[in-house]
């Protein structure tokens, strides 16, 4: 039988005991005695061993702690945090935290460090618009703004997304309330343009639409349709001249943002399907732009355990990545027709 190089090495030579070696070892079976006495012996000393171990049986312990390494706990949330967003103004030597969650609430943490004693100071402000369901997304305009065509800075924003339908922006910089966008039902995500930061994105998780504003006119410049479910994620190129989105429905798709027409389609996993009850098949849950010497390389994530490479200029599929899992599942399954075929 040939050798499988996939198998673990093992050394087939025979192995033999000089006769002259082996030692006679008496027979102590018989001897209960003897026996109980060992077996004393092992337990007394499992017994000593364990009285120095931990305890693993409980989850918690009183003489062993939990260490805080943390440098800034805000403890502002009464149920679970869906969405966090930050941005680090290193002028000011100031973080920017933005948490909401399962509470119908969103906060706007600041966190500054004095540099010449190197202490740190927090604040914690409420944001103040009523939602009615939970906050499912986040995100801050400062890393774009730039000046406008008379030369005033724009507005440093921060916009929160809500399952209510509420798209609300306010001021980064001290959480009073800009203004409220009306929009599609159940937001999911939302970003900014990456060129002046005055052009908003927002997607539904209900309707499969996706809205984009211009913040400084409070208008709805174009809505996106076309995605046959939810979508999950989306977000401009890095150049802000494209649009991407992701979906349920197992497509990535590219966007004009001018024309609000579809450019493209890549359906990654349209084979998939649904199931007998009518259930949506698996789809794609996050995306990632800006990949590629040309920032034109999108990886797209999936509920069947690929990522998938796409160029969104180029509208090819670069490469699908599976799982780990499935990887190690697939190569056992060679090892074991490798070994059938060499048993055969």
């Amino acid at each position: 039988m040939a050798a499988n190089p996939n198998d673990e090495d093992f050394d087939e030579a025979p192995a033999f005991i000089d006769m002259n070696s082996a030692v006679e070892v008496p027979d102590d079976t018989n001897n209960e005695d003897t026996m109980m006495g060992d077996e004393a012996m092992v337990d007394d000393a499992d017994e000593a061993l364990a009285s120095k171990l931990p305890n693993l049986n409980n989850e918690s312990s009183s003489s062993q702690p939990v260490i805080d390494q943390s440098k800034a706990t805000f403890n502002s949330h009464t149920d679970a945090v869906y969405a966090v967003a930050s941005h680090y103004d290193a002028s000011s030597h100031t973080l920017s935290i933005a948490s909401g969650g399962g509470d119908d609430r969103a906060y706007l943490h600041h966190i500054s460090t004095n540099t010449a004693t190197n202490q740190l100071s927090q604040t914690t402000t409420p944001l103040s618009h009523p939602h009615t369901d939970s906050i499912s997304c986040l995100a801050f305009n400062t890393p774009y703004i730039t000046t406008d065509v008379s030369g005033k800075v724009q507005k440093n924003l921060l916009a929160v997304g809500c399952y209510d339908g509420a798209i609300v922006l306010y001021d980064a910089a001290n959480g009073s309330l800009v203004q409220v966008l009306e929009g599609p039902s159940d937001v999911e995500w939302t970003c900014f343009h990456p060129k002046g930061g005055t052009v908003l994105l927002a997607g539904s998780i209900a309707d499969g639409t996706i809205w984009m504003y211009h913040a400084p006119s409070k208008s709805c410049l174009q809505v996106f349709v076309g995605h046959e479910g939810g979508v999950t994620a989306g977000a401009f190129t890095p150049d802000g001249k494209l649009v991407a989105s992701v979906g349920q429905d197992g497509t990535c798709r590219v966007w004009a943002p001018k024309t609000g027409m579809s450019k493209h389609v890549f359906r990654l996993m349209e084979s998939m399907g649904g199931g007998d009850d009518g259930s949506p098949g698996p789809g794609l849950t996050c995306l990632a732009v800006g990949g590629g010497t040309d920032g034109k390389l999108a990886i797209c994530g999936g509920e069947d355990g690929k990522a998938y490479v796409v160029h969104i200029s180029g509208k090819k599929l670069v490469a699908t990545l599976p799982h780990f899992e499935e990887q190690q599942q697939q190569s056992n399954g060679n090892n074991n027709n490798n070994n059938n075929n060499n048993n055969n």
